[in-house]
């Protein structure tokens, strides 16, 4: 039944043009209220500017309201609607995927909020079953943050929750205000991985634990002086506005992390000892990922051949640094955006590199 696989599709496998256009997810509504609500949307669609985007998005909640008339009452799902957007005249595909009995608990009073689009039936509005909606680019982001994001933890002046761009879970109350750098340093050294740290993954229990870049003040504090760079602070409660900002802390973690492996591989290289850390060659990179050496990888945006590849495979740690600013890049700019750690000392010339 599945036409197009979670993670991103590599060019080669014959779909390079396919585009996720529409992504609605139903959480819950019987089959006629959900094909109510996507008529609906039908009907807004007209509205659209574009003739040919007019045109698909018709041909998508058409497609999306058939396919809802064919469900069971109750069912928790998603719609997604693709296409081939480099042709004239196309008609995309509808592909159903049910949700886990884990995922349907964790939506479904499970305790994790889902942030989005929201439609109640249009006849029944007092109704507490809901459908979620994206669409264009905001399709295939939200499908990759729902099944893939990486999870943040912020605290906000009376809470503290774990999140993504689209879904977020509350963790625990933060007690009396936090007024000084100390009352902060504490109550992020107490935030434990289930303890009270919660999970969001759509895949499995995976709470995350406090690292360099992920935790961070949201909202409006007045503190007794600055935080430590470990711990961040952003003058929002904007989900979008706080996981842009985490996705920059992170970016900026990676490029220092990337850097600080250049700097040892400098410094083996001045030794004379057998790399363990490779920079700037794409042939070298090849060989240490078909020879399973590969450890770790920081690489720039623009490969994304390999980045695919590599998160399709799942057998390397891959971190992708984004941004065009090479000033802020340091070594990693000068040593062609891309360095990899190995599992073990070894001389890539020998094997081909």
């Amino acid at each position: 039944r599945s036409r197009r696989p979670a993670r991103p599709v590599i060019p080669s496998r014959g779909r390079a043009n396919m585009e996720l256009l529409a992504l609605v997810l139903n959480c819950g509504m019987s089959s006629d209220d959900l094909a109510s609500t996507l008529e609906k949307l039908r009907e807004q669609s007209k509205s659209i500017g574009a003739h040919k985007k007019r045109q698909l998005f018709w041909d998508c909640y058409t497609k999306m309201a058939s396919k809802a008339n064919n469900l069971a009452d109750g069912t928790f799902c998603f719609f997604k609607y693709s296409a081939d957007t480099s042709k004239d005249d196309t008609e995309g595909d509808v592909e159903v995927v049910e949700l886990t009995k884990r995922q349907k608990g964790m939506v479904n009073g499970g305790g994790v909020e889902l942030m989005g689009p929201r439609f109640k039936p249009p006849e029944d509005p007092s109704s507490k079953t809901v459908a979620y909606a994206w669409m264009e680019g905001a399709a295939q982001t939200a499908w990759d943050d729902l099944m893939h994001g990486e999870p943040c933890i912020y605290i906000t002046p009376e809470s503290v929750w774990v999140g993504t761009r689209h879904k977020r879970a509350l963790c625990k109350a933060t007690g009396s205000p936090l007024k000084t750098v100390k009352d902060v340093e504490k109550l992020v050294a107490e935030l434990k991985p289930d303890s009270p740290l919660r999970s969001v993954s759509f895949h499995g229990n995976e709470p995350p634990a406090v690292n360099a870049y992920n935790t961070f003040l949201a909202g409006s504090f007045k503190l007794d002086g600055p935080l430590p760079t470990t711990i961040g602070s952003v003058n929002t409660t904007s989900t979008n506005d706080m996981y842009d900002y985490f996705t920059q802390r992170k970016n900026t973690s990676n490029i220092d992390e990337a850097n600080k492996l250049i700097s040892q591989m400098l410094a083996d290289v001045g030794k004379g000892l057998t790399p363990l850390i490779c920079a700037s060659s794409t042939k070298e990179a090849s060989v240490a990922y078909k020879s399973a050496l590969m450890k770790k990888i920081y690489l720039h945006e623009s490969m994304k051949k390999f980045i695919a590849k590599a998160k399709e495979d799942g057998q390397v740690e891959v971190c992708v640094i984004k941004g065009e600013d090479e000033s802020k890049m340091g070594a990693f700019a000068q040593y062609g955006k891309l360095v990899f750690e190995m599992f073990y000392r070894c001389d890539l010339t020998t094997m081909g590199a």
